[in-house]
């Protein structure tokens, strides 16, 4: 069966891996807390104010992490892929919602199990402060660049995080990849168009295949 730890070592370029650097006993350790769970495509995982008992691992497939403003809009923080870890909170609740965005699997592991392990626990906290780290580095992106760059810079992520296939799977809407970027769905469509034009990606499939034609025009 296909495994968290699978998916850490088949993808070392993607960040976020809890046991991409655990070996021996204490990958077994972590095996033992782990428990196998299921999602069909717009399955909520959690929403703001569940209790935060547990850390999750994508095994396959995609989540959508979001939050909603006081004013109504919807920011979308992040997508994850095979081998992330989320969960993370600083007090006992969520406060963000998890939604599956296509059929998925995931391992799930209490809290207390992690933290009760030092080298786990360890662990968990390098995780964490990545995540920090690569959330300060989006705002910072999304601050300086400009539309067309917003999304090409989008599109190398997500294909340096999926090991730099020939073409990406976008199973979210331009509507969730627009409230990512801070941009209108229209403007999102309009830069896809242009790469498009540019010989740059091909055409967005009804499956979300995205072929990728010149990928090292897209930013490193």
């Amino acid at each position: 069966m296909f495994s968290l730890t699978d998916a850490c070592h088949a993808n070392a370029a993607a960040r976020g891996r809890l046991c991409a650097c655990l070996h021996g006993g204490t990958l077994g350790r972590l095996r033992s807390l782990t428990g196998d769970l299921g999602a069909a495509a717009a399955t909520r995982l959690f929403t703001p104010g569940a209790p935060a008992d547990h850390l999750f691992g994508l095994r396959q497939g995609m989540v959508m992490l979001s939050s909603q403003m006081p004013d109504g809009r919807r920011q979308v923080l992040a997508f994850l892929l095979p081998g992330d870890i989320f969960g993370f909170t600083a007090d006992s609740i969520h406060h963000e919602t998890a939604t599956a965005l296509e059929r998925s699997s995931f391992c799930r592991f209490g809290r207390d199990d992690i933290e009760a392990d030092p080298e786990l626990s360890e662990r968990l906290h390098q995780v964490a402060r990545r995540q920090l780290l690569d959330a300060h580095d989006r705002l910072l992106c999304l601050g300086r660049m400009t539309a067309p760059e917003r999304v090409a810079g989008f599109l190398a992520d997500l294909r340096r995080r999926s090991g730099r296939p020939a073409a990406l799977h976008l199973p979210m809407r331009l509507a969730d990849i627009a409230d990512h970027l801070g941009l209108r769905p229209e403007t999102v469509s309009r830069c896809f168009t242009d790469l498009r034009r540019q010989g740059v990606i091909g055409t967005l499939g009804v499956d979300g295949i995205l072929p990728l034609y010149r990928p090292e025009a897209l930013p490193c």
